[in-house]
């Protein structure tokens, strides 16, 4: 067996694979964040094994996604975790316990037709873990310029990649970080900062850099622009629709929920009613401080 070592927001893991050259040839999106050394065992977040035969619980679900015509099943059964990814004709399985490191999954990671549910499978399990050590997986578009970034979050067409071209257009010495899923992490110094990742949706912008948060700005499209701060359960509740949470777990629930509120002792939310121009970037201008 060889072994494959990443390193994404802070946070090792591992792939157990057969070949992994033809493994990382299935999630280039992941190159960027490639360890070239080996990691210490307590120093791990997950080992990612497969060739493994997982047997789906004789229960319902607890949980039934649909991703862009992609289900999930979400199987729990005595502290076990099932997830069952059906793609077309193709359905895969992974198995964890939150109390161990190792998830085993039945995919050979060596077949070229598993490169999406691979990325999917990995993608999963990185947000059940590292809500662990405070970490937070959320829908975002995100601006850096010189270590400091703003997060723009709302929903899907309401503007997020727009407006951060935009920045990009009208604003020198900034660029993109992540456009759709990058990681919040509050950190051991108190300070909260935002990763890049291996998932940016239609966007390939798969950058191993982090900067200091400075706001969030949740997006509204308008005739007009007015940029208003937002307080209490309206902030909290613009930042948890914004997040990857696992619905099925309450302890998943909780972590999160204790995060984003940590996290907006520090740091502030707006709402920004915008146009797509120059004077809605020069309102947001104003809060990347």
């Amino acid at each position: 067996m060889e072994f494959l070592n990443y390193n994404i927001a802070g946070h090792n893991f591992v792939i157990e694979t057969p070949n992994s050259a033809v493994t990382r040839s299935l999630i280039p999106s992941f190159n960027p964040f490639f360890v070239d050394n080996e990691v210490e065992n307590n120093n791990i977040l997950f080992s990612f094994i497969g060739n493994r035969h997982i047997v789906l619980p004789q229960t319902d679900p607890v949980d039934f996604i649909n991703i862009d015509g992609i289900s999930f099943k979400v199987f729990i059964e005595g502290g076990i975790m099932t997830v069952s990814m059906k793609e077309k004709v193709m359905e895969q399985h992974f198995q964890l316990t939150t109390d161990s490191s190792i998830v085993y999954s039945d995919l050979t990671l060596i077949n070229k037709r598993e490169d999406n549910i691979l990325n999917y499978f990995l993608r999963t399990v990185f947000g059940i873990f590292s809500a662990y050590h405070k970490t937070l997986k959320i829908h975002a578009s995100v601006i850096e310029k010189n270590g400091k970034a703003l997060i723009f979050l709302g929903k899907s067409g309401t503007g997020k990649s727009t407006h951060s071209k935009l920045w990009q257009e009208f604003i020198p010495g900034c660029s993109l970080l992540n456009d759709d899923e990058p990681l919040i992490r509050l950190m051991n110094d108190g300070t909260i900062k935002v990763f890049g990742a291996p998932w940016s949706g239609s966007t390939p912008c798969y950058r191993n850099i982090s900067a200091e948060v400075s706001a969030f700005v949740h997006l509204h499209q308008s005739t007009e622009n007015r940029l208003t701060k937002l307080n209490g359960l309206t902030s909290f509740s613009s930042l948890l629709q914004s997040t990857a949470v696992m619905r099925s777990d309450s302890k998943n629930r909780s972590m999160i929920i204790s995060m984003i509120n940590d996290i907006l002792e520090k740091i502030p939310v707006y709402r920004l009613d915008n146009r797509p121009d120059r004077e809605a970037v020069a309102l947001t201008e104003t809060l990347l401080v």
